[in-house]
């Protein structure tokens, strides 16, 4: 009995041992193949050991991800525009251009190299600055009154012209008495008058709203012939100070021919002339309009807002002037007024 059990015991540690060892073998190739999976990833000359060259190789790749991670800030961090770029569907020309030499960021970038410009994000108005010597690059852009102004905001009827921020209320006074001018003439006006003046900051209106339908034998932009159009007009009573007359001019007459209405082509009294003057059974013979100049200048108060801001921050090569001269000329054209005195 004694020499069983010793048997049994002996039987028990062999086969414990002959596991330990199976065990042992196994781990060891496991240990193998993890080494040799190990120094193949690493092994970058392919010689299958891992050594110097192997080190050198990666610290190159290290520093080449860094490098390209640098590109990537860069680009965010400066926003080169690129000729490429102009081709895309998802580039479009923000309403505010600054033309103006490349600064030393952009000049001593890598990712700038090649480029016709860059953005920037100045709180909610994005600002394309244009370098004068790649302008030919950016298409047909038109610059008014010639492009060594700096600062510029796009045209409100045309997305290729750029007016100086300086002159731009100036410019679109103008722009609109001469179109006030030619509606006169193309409608067979005999005197015209073009009187600016100003509202009083506080005044109280007495507004009367009415609808009018009329009938016109020749379409205008938006309405057909023979069509009836219901156009809502507003007669507002206003008290009017510092009346100027910017316009007058006298004609011999002639039968009417529709006008190409641009900056008045969404102005109810405008639309309202030139179908009266149109419709033969009910021309109309003397009329005086009051237009308000904010209405038709394409520049909302937040776009005034942002464009103060945007001139605050880049501080204009330290001039404060055009940011005063802007935010007073935008102040005025809020309350300015056109008198559109016309007979026929």
């Amino acid at each position: 009995m004694e020499d069983k059990k010793k048997l049994d015991l002996k039987s028990l540690r062999e086969s414990v041992s002959d596991k330990a060892r199976v065990g042992f073998a196994k781990a060891k190739d496991s240990a193998g193949k993890i080494k040799d999976s190990v120094i193949q990833s690493i092994d970058q000359t392919g010689d299958g050991k891992f050594g110097k060259e192997d080190i050198a190789e990666i610290k190159r790749q290290l520093q080449e991800k860094q490098r390209q991670a640098k590109l990537r800030r860069d680009l965010d961090a400066l926003n080169p525009v690129f000729p490429s770029d102009l081709l895309g569907t998802d580039f479009f020309l923000p309403k505010m251009v600054q033309v103006a030499e490349m600064d030393k960021k952009h000049a001593a970038s890598s990712v700038c190299v090649g480029s016709i410009g860059h953005e920037t994000l100045v709180k909610e108005l994005r600002v394309v600055t244009v370098y004068p010597d790649r302008v030919d690059e950016w298409g047909d852009l038109k610059f008014y009154p010639n492009k060594d102004q700096e600062y510029y905001y796009m045209s409100p009827v045309d997305s290729h012209q750029f007016i100086a921020v300086s002159l731009f209320f100036d410019y679109l006074r103008q722009a609109r008495v001469s179109e006030l001018e030619k509606i006169a003439q193309d409608l067979g006006a005999t005197y015209f008058k073009v009187s600016i003046g100003e509202r009083a900051e506080q005044q109280k209106k007495n507004q009367m709203t009415h609808k009018s339908s009329q009938t016109a034998n020749i379409p205008i932009k938006g309405i057909g012939a023979h069509e009836k159009t219901n156009v809502e007009h507003s007669v507002v009573s206003v008290d009017i100070s510092s009346v100027k007359i910017d316009s007058e001019s006298s004609f011999k007459g002639h039968d009417p021919v529709t006008p190409q209405l641009v900056y008045y082509r969404n102005e109810p009294q405008i639309q309202g002339l030139v179908n009266s003057r149109l419709d033969n059974s009910n021309r109309i013979t003397k009329k005086r309009f009051t237009l308000e100049a904010s209405q038709t200048c394409g520049i909302t108060q937040k776009d005034i807002a942002n464009i103060d801001t945007a001139l605050s921050i880049k501080k204009i090569g330290g001039n404060s002037a055009l940011v005063s001269t802007f935010a007073h000329e935008a102040h005025q054209e809020v309350r300015r007024v056109f008198q559109y005195d016309i007979e026929f």
